[in-house]
């Protein structure tokens, strides 16, 4: 058990902290599992005694101006805008909102990146069990996300080639000025679709906010430059709070 968050509030912190991690501790102890708090906000930590507590930095989200992620102007964008127009060029896609009516499909969507994912990792030597193993576990949370997206109040997008969903993207408006996109999955067979459906996603629902949120890298060095490659505005700290040994 942890907590995917730090509890709301900002009043008796300290011993609404350790009240969380005393009830953490019932199960976890039993388990031989570490307890902690986790997607801590920066300006939390001023809210306690951090003495009291172990401290650790973990990886930090990527901020955009929406503006920059739908106009793409000037030279440092000029690559992203090359390939968007590769896509409009070379294929007939069609760009629509997502709906329930097209769950089924984006499953089976997803299951299909799933198996080209794993595929790329055996031809590339990357064939670690615990690679597969989180492609497995993104698959499974991207379903969950499809299916659930109504219940979730997730809004999305997808794209769709000779009457197939070959890209889906979801997302959620998180505070009054930003928008979190949550999950993008295309298939790379066709060049420019990331950016294209990334673009006209942001253009369509996010238009109205200042920022967006594309969440964090987790550290792979690949999905890092993928997003460095979109300029951020800001990286937005997190931390971990842990219980002092």
């Amino acid at each position: 058990m942890c907590m995917m968050l730090p509890p709301l509030g900002k009043n008796n912190i300290q011993n609404t902290l350790y009240e969380c991690f005393s009830l953490m501790r019932e199960m976890n102890d039993t388990r031989g599992f570490e307890s902690y708090i986790n997607y801590v906000y920066e300006d939390f930590l001023n809210l306690f005694d951090k003495s009291s507590f172990r401290i650790v930095e973990g990886y930090p989200d990527y901020i955009y101006n929406t503006s920059d992620l739908i106009k793409l102007a000037g030279r440092k964008y000029e690559k992203k805008r090359n390939e968007i127009n590769y896509f409009k060029k070379h294929y007939t896609a069609s760009f629509e909102k997502f709906s329930p009516r097209h769950i089924a499909d984006a499953l089976l969507m997803i299951d299909q990146w799933k198996r080209e994912k794993i595929h790329e990792s055996n031809l590339s030597n990357h064939n670690e069990a615990h690679y597969q193993y989180s492609l497995v576990h993104e698959a499974e949370a991207a379903k969950c996300a499809i299916i659930f997206s109504e219940e979730l109040g997730l809004q999305g997008a997808i794209i769709t080639i000779d009457g197939c969903i070959e890209g889906i993207t979801l997302g959620e408006p998180i505070a009054s000025h930003t928008a979190s996109v949550l999950i993008e999955k295309t298939n790379n067979t066709f060049c420019g679709m990331p950016q294209f459906i990334y673009q006209q996603f942001c253009s369509s629902d996010f238009s109205k906010v200042a920022y967006v949120n594309a969440g964090e890298d987790w550290g792979i060095e690949g999905l890092r430059r993928a997003k460095m490659s979109y300029h951020p505005c800001m990286l937005a700290k997190k931390f971990l709070i842990y219980e002092k040994a």
